[in-house]
């Protein structure tokens, strides 16, 4: 998938320690091996100026500090690339990684496709604006295109399945970790600072979560495979991020953010599923804004 701004967020964020509350997380082989590629994503990206320039806007600072960012992560690259006994390893971790990835482009193809395919719910996005939905129109026929080709791999398929129960197990630890922070109130009143609007939507939200939560953990055959697999596995600070919005900040930084968190709120292309995928919901976010570039 090739979604610029996602994958600087992506890069900034592994290339971070990952810190729980006051301590910080074993950073496992699986990990170095996501960081790596993350990392070499984002300095590809910064060697593309076109790239970079839709990025920036051609503003000169933030291409600037594109540039010292992308000299740390080249750094930082060029250590996990001399670990000749990490490499080894990432090999076999790249694979599944790949295997994962494609899966999840497959799922995010599918949404896109599907919500480009119903009228009623692009004319409510686009305001009804005819070049918008033109556009729709032709980046779907192109996300068709490429879903075809996935859908026929056979072999990437038959592990699908899989991934979408890792998500939605990650999906279930998410919402758990964000319920449980929005009913600390010591930790909601450092977020919200005494601000009352704040901490009431953050109330609504977390009662939201909830709802989603209770309808997950009532499927007894879903968490015992969950806990099975032990596929629920989360970035530590994922709860965090979603109570104090950061995941949210992350996604504004995006070129064409503003233009489609519309469309993809009113199609309900990130959330409102069957399963709640909250750990799809960033990607989900950023293809749509792709597809209307």
């Amino acid at each position: 998938m090739h979604f610029p701004t996602l994958l600087i967020s992506l890069a900034l964020s592994t290339a971070a320690a990952v810190k729980g509350q006051g301590q910080t997380k074993v950073v496992s082989t699986e990990d170095q091996c996501r960081e790596q590629l993350a990392l070499q994503k984002f300095v590809a990206f910064a060697s593309n100026t076109t790239q970079v320039s839709m990025v920036t806007k051609g503003n000169a600072t933030k291409t600037a500090d594109l540039e010292a960012k992308a000299s740390a992560a080249q750094t930082k690259l060029t250590a996990l690339q001399s670990n000749s006994t990490l490499q080894s390893s990432c090999e076999i971790i790249d694979a599944q990684i790949a295997t994962e990835d494609d899966c999840q482009q497959t799922f995010i193809l599918q949404r896109f496709v599907a919500f480009a395919a119903n009228t009623s719910l692009v004319a409510s996005a686009t305001s009804n604006n005819a070049t918008k939905i033109a556009d729709i129109e032709l980046k779907a026929s192109d996300a068709a295109s490429k879903l075809q080709e996935l859908t026929s791999n056979s072999t990437l398929q038959a592990q699908c399945p899989a991934v979408m129960q890792k998500d939605e197990c990650s999906a279930m630890k998410g919402l758990e970790k964000f319920v449980s922070l929005a009913n600390n109130q010591t930790k909601l009143d450092a977020v919200t600072k005494g601000n009352t609007t704040k901490e009431a939507q953050i109330k609504a939200k977390a009662a939201k979560a909830q709802t989603q939560l209770d309808a997950m953990t009532g499927n007894a055959t879903f968490v015992a495979a969950c806990n099975a697999s032990n596929a629920g596995e989360l970035r530590s600070d994922f709860g965090e991020g979603l109570l104090t919005g950061n995941t949210e900040q992350k996604g504004t930084e995006s070129a064409t953010a503003n233009e489609t968190s519309a469309a993809t709120k009113k199609s309900g292309a990130v959330s409102k599923t069957s399963g709640v995928k909250a750990s799809l919901g960033l990607a989900i976010f950023f293809a749509v804004g792709f597809f209307l570039l």
